[in-house]
């Protein structure tokens, strides 16, 4: 990350930081996601570009544009902006149509996040999102996982209007 260094966290605030993150967890695994618990050295170590198609994480400074054509994007690495520990849900800044498009349209969405960007509702983003959609063409996803729908005869569908799978890598920077 920009600024690699491990905050110092006294132990009620990690107490809570843990308890925020199993909820996370529990949440995002009933949605079928595949979550991640990294170090922030090992994100690096094993990070390859070469896996996707977009990518958008600017607290690492990478950045890979392309344009979704008919097929669509086969996978993209978005970074969030806060993540949600009661309803496993990251939020994403989407003001970028580019990034708004690789979301929706990556058959695989991989989602990265601090730890330290981990609240406990959705009350805890109000001001940011104020901040983000107060002008014109703002935009803030909130994503819980693959995109599921069904129709009138309860016939499930993955990734009709959304990626059919999500992995969520958090790292560990407290």
């Amino acid at each position: 990350m920009k600024s690699q260094q491990k905050r110092k966290t006294n132990p009620q605030n990690m107490k809570i930081a843990m308890k925020l993150l199993d909820q996370f967890l529990e949440k995002s695994a009933l949605v079928g996601n595949n979550n991640r618990i990294m170090k922030i050295a090992d994100f690096q170590n094993e990070f390859n570009k070469d896996q996707f198609e977009y990518i958008h994480v600017p607290s690492f400074d990478l950045a890979l544009d392309c344009c979704a054509g008919e097929a669509g994007i086969g996978r993209a690495l978005i970074e969030a902006d806060f993540a949600i520990g009661e309803t496993g849900s990251v939020v994403i800044d989407s003001c970028n149509e580019n990034l708004r498009l690789a979301s929706c349209l990556a058959e695989k969405l991989d989602v990265i996040f601090p730890l330290s960007k981990l609240v406990g509702s959705m009350h805890d983003v109000a001001e940011f999102l104020e901040e983000r959609t107060s002008g014109s063409g703002g935009y803030v996803a909130f994503i819980t996982g693959a995109s599921r729908t069904a129709d009138i005869e309860r016939v499930l569908t993955v990734g009709v209007h959304g990626p059919k799978k999500m992995t969520v890598i958090i790292l560990n920077d407290l």
